[in-house]
């Protein structure tokens, strides 16, 4: 339990894992760019080291703007992909919970008016059979049919018995 209030608790929204694949990805764009200068500047003429390095001291600036651009497209949507598909397993998670205590709620509560309804239909069925007891009692008339209980509807026992 207390690791998943630990991980709930994500400081910011970047890994060290996140970190290391930038830095990874500009050190390779960079040596991309570096031999690219390289070969751009043999291909068209080769005027030295100092001039060539020079070549790519000015172009710098625009390279680091594609390059960081590349990286938060890039490692921004693995982000924003590892945290929905994060949040998608709690969120499922929280559904299955609240799903089964639903579903237990709502057993308890069919129970609840289950043994409600009993109780109503035996009260009722006693009664009836008292009232048609009392009719034959004043008419005169002899009355022998059993009580509810012994007529083949067993009667609820109270919880607890």
């Amino acid at each position: 339990m207390a690791e998943k209030g630990e991980a709930k608790k994500r400081e910011s929204l970047f890994t060290v894992r996140d970190a290391e694949a930038a830095v990874v990805t500009y050190t390779l764009l960079g040596l991309l760019y570096i031999l690219g200068i390289f070969v751009y500047k043999w291909a068209t003429g080769w005027e030295g080291v100092v001039p060539t390095l020079v070549y790519l001291d000015t172009n710098y600036p625009r390279f680091n703007r594609i390059a960081i651009a590349w990286i938060i497209f890039r490692e921004g949507g693995d982000i924003m992909l590892r945290r929905y598909n994060e949040w998608r397993a709690e969120h499922s998670q929280t559904v299955a919970k609240a799903k089964a205590a639903g579903i237990a709620e709502g057993i308890e509560q069919g129970m609840e008016q289950g043994m409600e309804q009993g109780k109503v239909a035996e009260r009722q069925r006693w009664e009836e059979w008292y009232q048609r007891l009392q009719t034959a009692v004043a008419r005169g008339e002899p009355f022998d049919e059993p009580p509810p209980s012994q007529n083949g509807t067993p009667r609820s026992t109270p919880k607890g018995s």
